[in-house]
């Protein structure tokens, strides 16, 4: 579903305690490529013409030159999708505010299980030592 920044920010906002217990938010962000979604539109202009004309809509009010490219932002989790185009021009003010989200909701971040690495570490280094000691006792 194809937000404006505002919302995409707040609709993120819920996705992330929406899954603070269980479940994942996968965010990816790359560079918005207007010659690929020409290209597409020709091909599924007759399946969805309300889609296509909002997505035309904010092309339109973007108006960037040859120089500057939009960002796609898209959120999603097994249930929802969300995406959102930023201008360049708000990119700065939109990467503060979506910085501030991640901290708010980091503390729902997992550690990682790292015992199963210090045990292999602990039978490596043990290993090695058992291995030493033979070649120095053969000598």
């Amino acid at each position: 579903m194809l937000l404006n920044n505002d919302e995409f920010l707040l609709a993120l906002a819920e996705l992330f305690v929406a899954t603070r217990e269980n479940g994942s938010v996968t965010v990816t962000l790359k560079r918005y490529n207007y010659e690929g979604v020409k290209q597409e539109r020709q091909k599924k202009r007759a399946k969805t013409a309300s889609n296509e004309e909002a997505m035309q809509l904010i092309v339109d009010r973007l108006s960037l030159n040859d120089t500057e490219y939009a960002t796609l932002v898209r959120a999603n989790t097994e249930k929802r999708k969300l995406s959102t185009l930023v201008a360049p021009s708000s990119l700065d003010v939109f990467l503060a505010r979506y910085h501030g989200l991640l901290m708010v909701n980091a503390e729902s971040i997992k550690k990682k299980d790292r015992l199963k690495k210090k045990k292999a570490a602990v039978k490596l280094l043990a290993a090695k030592k058992a291995r030493s000691k033979k070649s120095t006792g053969k000598a």
